[in-house]
């Protein structure tokens, strides 16, 4: 596939309803389910909790679609399923829409986050945070390698020294596609990421890798990896 014809997720306009039906919903092929969403749920039920949390969006539909959730619109794309999965892994299955309505009562703040800003929130200016979870998305907005690693760099500058980063990507990523668009996702190999998180300050602590079973004319990535980093000093 042609490299430069494909589409950025934070630069083009790309469907969240479509997003979420193709890789993230009930109805999406089970084995992409069971990697993009069983796989991260099964490693983050373990330290969930947080009581005050912010979203950083990279993309302006997707915002969109996170405020009409927060406010319980019509015409919402329905994570009723999410909430029910999580509570069954819990062990509290009919306590899925407690689980649900907890999690909107958590999230104090949905912002826009801008990689080419020296200040990815703009004019926002948060307080370093003790906890940071990125999925996915530096492999999205990322061009090249270049600008993964200060895009690393960046989204360390908003954790604490001492805090944790909870980190899901691809390795050996290609392509995704929504509708009959394909999107760039950067391909990194495990040295290069490793390298990257210890050259900007983190000690990894724990990778975990799942080897994929769909590469077809929808999605191709070798591995979805998990990684628990410790920040243990400023760059």
């Amino acid at each position: 596939m042609d490299q430069s014809a494909l589409k950025y997720y934070h630069l083009h306009h790309n469907d969240p309803k479509q997003l979420h039906e193709k890789y993230f919903s009930a109805a999406a092929d089970y084995k992409i389910f069971e990697e993009l969403f069983i796989f991260p749920v099964k490693q983050l039920i373990k330290i969930a909790g947080f009581k005050d949390i912010t979203i950083l969006e990279c993309s302006d539909s997707c915002i969109v679609e996170l405020e009409k959730w927060m406010k319980k619109e019509q015409d919402v794309i329905d994570w009723s399923y999410a909430a029910q999965i999580v509570a069954a892994l819990e062990g509290n299955s009919d306590k899925w829409e407690e689980k649900e309505e907890s999690l909107r009562g958590r999230i104090k703040h949905v912002l826009k986050c801008d990689f080419d800003r020296d200040n990815p929130t703009h004019p926002v200016v948060l307080k370093k945070a003790d906890c940071l979870l990125t999925k996915f998305i530096m492999n999205l907005v990322s061009k090249d390698h270049d600008t993964y690693c200060r895009n690393i760099r960046k989204m360390s500058s908003m954790l604490n020294v001492g805090g944790l980063l909870l980190f899901f990507g691809g390795f050996n990523s290609a392509f995704y596609t929504v509708g009959c668009e394909s999107f760039h996702i950067l391909s990194c190999d495990e040295p290069f990421v490793r390298k990257t998180l210890q050259e900007e300050g983190f000690t990894v602590l724990n990778l975990q890798r799942l080897e994929s079973k769909v590469r077809n004319e929808l999605v191709h990535y070798e591995h979805i990896f998990f990684i628990e980093a410790l920040k243990v000093r400023e760059k």
